[in-house]
């Protein structure tokens, strides 16, 4: 089967280098103009893209080293989020590892750390918690479980490198060409005057959705709950005495939230705002005197938080930013990209277009894919239903008007009990209790009364102090040969 990828970047190369690795009967192109640029904005990811980095379940061949480098890329081991609550100055820790676990015994230790310890503390309860509290870089054990920050233009040409079987061609797409009796795209004219056939397309073309549009594709907005549109990104240098902590650092603001992202030679940097408070040059104005310095934005990105109602029509999948966009709060736009191209490639791609495109097999991809993004989207509003407001922005939030069923239903849960395992949504690649239980507690929604209650019914008070202090001694164990990560980074600098 031919299988014709439009658009490159992280998501169409990630595409190729999938399809061709783990399905090589079929004969894979990727169609990628040089004239046009990646969007770029986010630079972190999840565990999900270390999965194939360090070739688990599959090898695709990666050395994560070589990645490394060629990346610019440096550790993540979870998100600081400074200033989301009424108090600006306090943040939190949510590590990418998160616990509890879904069994009793990490249960107790996170209810233990949130009973009778500072919240601020609660990371301890982790392994990667605890390498983020001591500030410790696990690159030096060349495995285990973290994630990336890097240099996003350069990761898609890092993919397109190592994807050795896959034709490459540099042009546009001029005509998608349909099939009038069926609606089956059945091939590209292209502006340098090919014509492109194939059996299966992924649209892989950003926000442009170049082939999902031509199928009747239709955007399904998040904007009542995530009303964050606009993004100026910009880049820092190191200060020669600056710390560096393996997380990415989301720090909130009067109108929306900026990242911060340590790769290996600056700061990838952005303010993410709405435009309903604030103009992009009132936001560049607030951002520069909240950092204490003149800032260069490299430009000003418009977005509508969102998914494609249906992310596969006909034979038309949508992946990346063509497929959907919650923000970048939490870096999933890499991680949906790979659990959607796992669920299409081991889950629905055979040996032609009519047994992959099936209609039933199609509807089941497009249920399951959207309960994924329309979790991460509940995930991500919890965040900013964190009590704040100090701003007309935040006032909005804070009236309840971006919140969603589910997270009231939680809140309302974490009045009285810890919310377990059983509550969150169990698809595969969505936000599980884990990381929820983080921010639900650094949010204030989740306090030490409730916890110290619910270790009491649970009848494991008596027990908790001492497993917490065994598994802080454990990651204790685990992480003291470890480097610093600023002196690693700066080693690696030099």
């Amino acid at each position: 089967m031919k299988i014709v990828i439009v658009g490159g970047g992280t998501a169409g190369w990630l595409a190729a280098l999938m399809i061709s690795k783990l399905k090589p009967e079929h004969t894979v192109t990727c169609i990628e103009s040089s004239k046009i640029g990646i969007i770029g904005a986010g630079e972190g990811s999840t565990g999900a893209l270390t999965n194939i980095i360090q070739n688990v379940m599959w090898d695709f061949g990666i050395d994560e080293q070589d990645f490394i480098k060629e990346c610019d890329a440096t550790i993540k081991l979870g998100i600081k989020h400074i200033g989301w609550g009424p108090d600006i100055n306090k943040s939190y820790y949510g590590p990418i590892d998160g616990t509890p676990t879904g069994g009793q015994e990490a249960d107790v230790i996170f209810q233990h750390a949130l009973g009778h310890r500072d919240q601020e503390f609660l990371h301890l309860s982790t392994e990667l918690g605890y390498k983020i509290h001591h500030n410790k870089n696990s690159f030096a054990d060349h495995e285990g479980n973290h994630a990336y920050h890097f240099d996003a233009h350069k990761v898609g040409q890092y993919f397109k490198k190592v994807c050795t079987d896959v034709k490459h061609i540099d042009s546009e797409v001029k005509d998608v060409i349909i099939d009038s009796e069926q609606g089956w795209v059945t091939s590209l004219n292209l502006t340098d005057g090919q014509t492109i056939s194939g059996d299966m397309f992924i649209d892989a073309s950003g926000f442009n959705r170049v082939l999902i549009s031509a199928v009747g594709g239709k955007w399904k907005s998040y904007k009542e709950q995530l009303p964050v549109n606009s993004a100026l990104p910009f880049i820092l240098p190191y200060e020669e005495d600056e710390i560096i902590e393996p997380v990415t650092n989301a720090w909130a603001q009067n109108n929306g939230w900026c990242w911060n992202i340590p790769t290996l030679n600056r700061r990838g940097c952005g303010y993410v705002f709405s435009d309903n408070f604030v103009t992009a040059d009132q936001a560049h104005a607030e951002l520069e005197q909240t950092i204490g310095k003149k800032v260069d934005p490299i430009r000003l990105i418009k977005f509508d938080s969102g998914r494609q109602e249906n992310l596969w029509i006909k034979n038309v999948l949508s992946i990346g930013l063509s497929a959907a966009f919650a923000e970048p709060l939490e870096a999933t736009s890499i991680h949906t990209t790979i659990f959607q191209l796992k669920h299409f490639i081991l889950g629905a791609l055979g040996q032609g277009r009519e047994d992959t495109c099936n209609k039933g097999q199609v509807d089941a991809y497009n249920i399951t894919n959207a309960h994924l993004y329309d979790g991460l989207k509940d995930f991500l509003v919890a965040h900013y239903t964190c009590g704040r407001k100090d701003t007309e922005f935040w006032k909005h939030i804070n009236s309840g008007a971006t919140s969603t069923d589910f997270v009231k239903s939680i809140h309302e849960i974490c009045k009285v009990r810890v919310p377990n395992y059983t509550l969150f949504p169990r698809h595969e690649g969505s936000a599980g209790w884990p990381l929820w239980g983080f921010v639900l507690a650094g949010t204030g929604k989740l306090t030490d009364t409730v916890a110290q209650q619910e270790l009491k019914f649970n009848l494991t008070e008596h027990m908790s102090d001492a497993m917490y202090s065994y598994n802080v001694q454990q990651h204790h164990a685990n992480s003291e040969h470890l480097p610093d990560n600023t002196q690693y980074i700066k080693g690696m600098q030099s």
